[in-house]
Order: C-alpha cells, then structure tokens, then sequence
C-alpha cells in the first residue's frame, strides 16, 4: 500500500483537493423599496401671501374698454327708439342729442323716393302673361281645376301613404326591436361605468402598483379669505382678485357654481348697487 503524500499548508506544493462543482445558488433579490417616479410637468405656481395688484396701463386699458362697450349700448339705443318711433323703411339723418326738436329734425328730412313707373315693355310683357295663363286654364277644363284642387290640398293627404299604412301595421314589431335595443344600451352602459369604477382603483402589478398623480389645482373650497392662510398650491392670485371686483361691483359677477361659490360674500369698502336701465325710452302715440 502506497502512503499518499499529504499537502502542506505552508507550502504551495502537493496535489490540490478534489472538489465536487457546487450549483450556483440563485441570486436572492436585494429588499429595497421601489422606485415609483411622480413624473409632473412643471407648473408656476405663485408665492404663498402673494397679492394681485394691475399696473396704470393695464388699469386704463380696462377703462377703455369699459367705456366702448357704454358707447355701443349708447348707439343701439339710439337705433332702437328710431325704429319704434320712426319706422324701419325711413332713414333718419341727424343726433338725437342735438338742440333741434324731433319736428325740425323730421322737417328737415327729405322725403323718401317714389318708386319708378312702370315702362311699356314691362306692362305689355305682363298683360302678355297673363293671357297666356288664362288661355291654358280655359284649355284644361274641369282637370286644371281639378288639378289646382289637388295643390291647393296637398298638405291633406300624404305622398307615401301605402308605405305609411304597412308601417303602422308592424309598430308593435318595431317597438319590440326598440325595447330591445335600449335594454341592450343600458347593460353595455353600466358594464363601461364599472370599468370606469375599476380603472379608477389603484392597480398592482405584484409589489409595482400605479399611483394616480397629485393635482396640482385643488377645487376652490379650499380657498380662503386670508391672505396669510394661503396655500401655494391650492390658489392663484389672480383669481382671489377677480372674486375681490366681484363683491364690489367693479365687474359684472359670473354665475354660481360649486366650483367658484364662497360661502360668505362680504361687501369691502363702498357698497356700489347695480342698476338694470333700458335706455331711452321712445316716444310713441301708443
């Protein structure tokens, strides 16, 4: 029996070890919380406590505008009381804000143009037409007048009245086939609300799940009167002042709805009440 020669440790000399190849033993996955980016496009949103206030220009810009809109309702007054009290066909020249009275002003307003007579050629190509319908009437008879009967009535009676009869005949068919159809409707609608429902729910995908993202304007119940209670996120200040002309009056108040409604409208400074006028009142003698 052959003694083997041990290997020594201290040396690098002497047969290696056999060894069995070991499998590799699968990869443990490294526990770390998952990355879920909130990919958001940038928004300018203004500094908390930040206040709206217009420059000049802008000021007299909304003034001019202001007092355009005055000049049109002023010119569509005008127009209207010299249609009720004139007429539509008669034109009038002349400011109903002169010095003159309405007597000298219509005095002075040439009278309107009578109309042309009526040429030889025309009279004669008229006098010619009527000849000729009265002769093809004396030629017809009784079946032109029996044809004029039938225009004369032709709403009375229906083009397609045999089509007409033979679908009443099948109505209780086609209401059937109606009923059918909307119940058809109504089940695919509520099937697309309940996926609607369900898309809205957050959805996992084993430990990957989709969050729906922050908006970025929240509804307008959670504004606030205070401008040291506002929130960055949550109002604009443009809006806060556009309320702020609202309560005085300086504009004309968009209607109420749950998205722009404050619960209390409190009137700042000098209270202005608007008045509804019609403008100038025409003078009629009825």
């Amino acid at each position: 029996m052959v003694k083997k020669k041990s290997k020594d440790l201290w040396k690098a000399e002497g047969p290696a070890p056999s060894r069995a190849a070991v499998k590799d033993a699968p990869r443990r996955p490294k526990r770390m919380a998952p990355h879920r980016p909130n990919c958001r496009s940038a928004v300018a949103v203004p500094l908390p406590g930040q206040s709206y206030n217009p420059t000049d220009s802008d000021h007299q810009a909304a003034l001019a505008k202001a007092v355009r809109k005055l000049q049109k309702k002023k010119s569509e007054d005008a127009k209207f009381v010299q249609t009720m009290t004139m007429g539509r066909n008669l034109k009038i020249r002349g400011n109903f804000s002169a010095d003159k009275t309405w007597e000298e002003e219509v005095v002075e307003t040439p009278a309107p143009l009578s109309r042309t007579p009526k040429t030889r050629e025309v009279l004669q190509k008229e006098a010619t037409q009527k000849k000729k319908k009265e002769k093809r009437k004396k030629k017809l008879g009784k079946k032109g007048s029996a044809r004029e009967a039938r225009s004369a009535m032709r709403h009375r009676r229906h083009p397609n009245r045999e089509v007409v009869e033979r679908e009443a005949a099948g109505l209780d068919a086609l209401l059937k086939k109606h009923s059918i159809r909307q119940e058809k409707l109504a089940s695919a609608s509520a099937k697309r609300r309940e996926i609607k429902k369900e898309n809205l729910q957050i959805k996992h995908f084993g430990r990957h799940y989709h969050t729906p993202l922050v908006v970025d304007v929240l509804p307008s119940e959670n504004l606030v009167g205070s401008l040291r209670h506002m929130s960055g996120g949550i109002v604009h200040p443009v809006l806060e002042r556009m309320k702020s002309l609202e309560e005085r009056n300086l504009i004309p108040a968009r209607m109420r709805h749950s998205y722009n409604k404050r619960t209390i409208l409190k009137p700042k400074g000098e209270l202005r009440l608007k008045k509804e006028t019609f403008g100038v009142l025409p003078e009629t003698s009825f």
